[in-house]
């Protein structure tokens, strides 16, 4: 009677077990529709708030030099005066020129500052000989400000971009470097022990356990670096330039016309913001994993 039961019993456990497998399935499926729509609203009412964060404070811009009588309009121009003088710039195609020269030299210094930094980083983690030799020499430059070697840069480079790239390149080098070095180091114990048991060389730790176990601090310190290159570009091209953001501000300031100075700091902010919110979107779609990024 059991052997005859038995196959009775898987035959009417099938079905139930189908129509099982065909809930979950819906219920996963519901879950990522209301996760996908929860998620759309809000980037929605994120943008939403920027949007409204963005306009109050035009607003206020606007406003104050009509209300305070003791503002100087002409050093403190309002957003219709800036934007006055910044639509004949972006027509003439001037804007556009000085954007796309800022950004090459900035792009490139970043990407030779990833490159060295994320080398260095693992590099003196991973081998204690060369972080004890080079220990007082990295962090003895990190504490130099970039801008102090502005003139040095110029003497040994030129005023050519190939100063400029160096400069943002130096600038950005160190938090990649640290980032790199302290995520490489703090990798835990055990991961590299059950790499280990699992038979991984060290190329294969190196790949598969090391460096995903330090993406949050190389992806921190990348962010960091977007920023200082930035920052270190206009120190660069203030140095002297024919082109670029920061000399567009520097003839503002020349010919005392302090609404193209503002519109170079309007550009300056907007790239940083732009390149930032591109840098979380490639790391969401590359990383989905990791989503502490916002």
């Amino acid at each position: 009677m059991s052997e005859v039961a038995a196959p009775m019993t898987d035959a009417k456990a099938g079905p139930a077990a189908d129509h099982m497998i065909d809930h979950m399935a819906k219920v996963a499926a519901a879950f990522r529709l209301a996760y996908r729509s929860q998620r759309r609203r809000q980037m929605v009412l994120r943008l939403a708030f920027n949007l409204i964060g963005v306009l109050c404070f035009l607003a206020a811009w606007e406003a104050i030099p009509q209300v305070v009588p003791w503002i100087n309009k002409v050093l403190f121009p309002p957003p219709s005066k800036v934007v006055g003088t910044l639509w004949p710039m972006i027509l003439s195609g001037e804007i556009a020129h000085n954007v796309i020269v800022s950004l090459g030299r900035a792009g490139a210094g970043f990407l030779i500052a990833t490159v060295l930094g994320i080398a260095a980083g693992v590099m003196t983690a991973r081998l204690r000989v060369l972080q004890h030799l080079t220990e007082p020499l990295l962090h003895g430059f990190r504490a130099i400000p970039v801008i102090a070697l502005v003139p040095v840069s110029v003497l040994w480079f030129g005023i050519g971009e190939t100063a400029k790239i160096v400069l943002v390149a130096t600038g950005a080098f160190f938090p990649i470097w640290i980032a790199t070095f302290i995520g490489v180091r703090d990798v835990h114990i055990v991961y590299l022990r059950s790499a280990a048991c699992l038979g991984a060389g060290r190329i294969a730790t190196m790949f598969w356990v090391i460096l995903p176990a330090a993406l949050p601090f190389i992806l921190a310190g990348l962010r960091q670096a977007m920023a200082i290159s930035l920052i270190v570009l206009v120190a660069a091209e203030l140095s002297g330039a024919t082109a670029g953001v920061a000399y567009m501000m520097s003839m503002g300031h020349q010919l005392f016309r302090v609404d193209v100075m503002f519109i170079g700091l309007l550009l300056l902010g907007t790239l940083g913001f732009v390149f930032d919110r591109l840098f979380v979107l490639l790391t969401q779609r590359l990383f989905p994993w990791y989503t502490t990024v916002s």
